[in-house]
């Protein structure tokens, strides 16, 4: 499958949007747990908390609706297709976690079905993230990414068939 954003694209992206080079998960598993995705500026982009589910996915999935809301209408119109029967919900088999609502002509990601989920529909749309630093406390902790244009590799082996 060809990526969603052409290399193009996704230059333009990345030097309009400088903020969203370098990302950081801030995590604390204190009580019921948090997760935040903050930008280089210091701004929140997405959160979640509780605990049972895949967290960091979440965040991950809520990041991406914010970064890339037509690319997600997009991946949504070509490939959810099945749903409950009477539902205006549908689902993609090939994109695990990307929901698309007919009566609203909206797409949204479940991010709680895991964080590789959001990693294939992030490299679709023509981005990978990569780890770059962590530190880490007893309960609490950091994570910062990279976030780039997708590899030739992850192209090739991850939306293979798509």
């Amino acid at each position: 499958m060809k990526t969603l954003l052409t290399i193009k694209q996704q230059e333009s992206f990345l030097s309009v949007n400088r903020e969203f080079k370098t990302i950081n998960h801030k995590w604390s598993s204190r009580g019921y747990g948090n997760s935040k995705i903050i930008d280089d500026m210091g701004c929140v982009i997405s959160k979640a908390n509780g605990c049972g589910y895949d967290r960091f996915g979440t965040v991950i999935g809520s990041m991406i609706e914010v970064l890339f809301p037509k690319e997600i209408n997009k991946l949504a119109k070509r490939f959810c297709k099945k749903g409950p029967r009477n539902s205006t919900r549908k689902c993609s088999s090939e994109f695990y976690g990307l929901f698309y609502n007919a009566k609203e002509k909206t797409a949204y990601l479940d991010g709680g079905c895991g964080y590789s989920c959001m990693y294939k529909v992030l490299n679709a749309i023509g981005f990978e993230l990569s780890q770059i630093a962590e530190s880490e406390r007893s309960n609490n902790g950091e994570v910062f990414y990279s976030l780039s244009p997708v590899s030739t590799h992850n192209k090739k082996y991850i939306l293979k068939g798509l």
